[in-house]
């Protein structure tokens, strides 16, 4: 188990607290729990990559209140090529139309100092956070995983 600070967006404030993220990487399985208004938010994923673990856990959390961090944001995408649990990469300073502009990215990045730059960790955030949106291409499943029943 890790803990990593993560934010909560609520209509009067934003919220600091503490995310565990529990993962056993024999079995692929995560495992997610916070606190909110006093009460354990807790949850698993099936997915490697944990986007399903975040998507339910914002499913657990009241309407008004959004999860805030590089998972749920529009700028955090993961690499075609593949990622390590938790990773995602920032590109807030590019738009991102497509998987192929994600992979071009990558393919002009012959010493690693793109990749090393952009990657963060799916609980960070900063002060270009927005929220994924059906309007705004990303690449990363968390719409999809958010959207199903």
């Amino acid at each position: 188990m890790k803990t990593y600070n993560i934010s909560l967006i609520t209509p009067n404030e934003i919220i600091n607290t503490t995310i565990a993220i529990f993962y056993d990487e024999k079995l692929s399985s995560v495992k997610l729990s916070l606190s909110f208004n006093g009460e354990e938010i807790s949850n698993q994923g099936k997915d490697y990559l944990w986007v399903d673990a975040f998507a339910n856990l914002q499913k657990q959390l009241p309407k008004n209140v959004i999860l805030k961090c590089c998972m749920t944001c529009r700028h955090g995408n993961m690499c075609p090529y593949g990622n390590a649990p938790g990773e995602l990469f920032c590109t807030k300073d590019l738009v991102i139309r497509s998987k192929e502009d994600m992979c071009n990215i990558f393919d002009k990045d012959s010493d690693g100092s793109e990749m090393t730059k952009r990657t963060k960790h799916c609980t960070n955030t900063c002060d270009n956070y927005q929220p994924q949106s059906e309007n705004y291409y990303t690449y990363n499943d968390y719409l999809y995983h958010l959207n199903l029943k």
